[in-house]
């Protein structure tokens, strides 16, 4: 089994009236992982199917998973809007500017699938299992 350390800093010396400085890390142990992928999205709806890149199956773990989505694009009005393919009315979960990353948890009942603003943005992902 693999080790993954994610780690989170955020600092600011104008924000607030104090610094911020917060520092977060974890270790999960992870023993599949679907490897890292880059795909074309050309789908700009989350109506329209064909086009939409699937970033995490529901079926692909049976225990919690871990994502991490990455909208590769330089510009920040490119969006890549990542939702829930499997709820009713498709609820959008995140909505990465051009640069913007995320890492976080999978509920593993639900199917993770994105679009795009603009047709071919790229889209990196990876997920983490933690059980196959």
């Amino acid at each position: 089994m693999a080790t993954v350390t994610p780690k989170l800093t955020i600092s600011s010396s104008d924000l607030l009236s104090q610094p911020v400085n917060l520092s977060v890390s974890t270790s999960i142990t992870a023993s599949h992982t679907s490897g890292l992928d880059r795909k074309a999205i050309t789908s700009t709806d989350k109506g329209t199917a064909s086009g939409q890149v699937t970033i995490h199956t529901a079926a692909d773990f049976t225990a919690p998973a871990y994502v991490y989505i990455k909208n590769t694009d330089t510009t920040t009005t490119d969006h890549v809007i990542v939702y829930d393919a499997t709820t009713s009315g498709n609820p959008i979960l995140l909505l990465l500017q051009g640069g913007e990353f995320a890492f976080l948890p999978a509920n593993n009942s639900i199917d993770l699938k994105a679009y795009a603003v603009t047709s071919g943005t790229i889209v990196e992902f990876m997920v983490f299992g933690t059980e196959a």
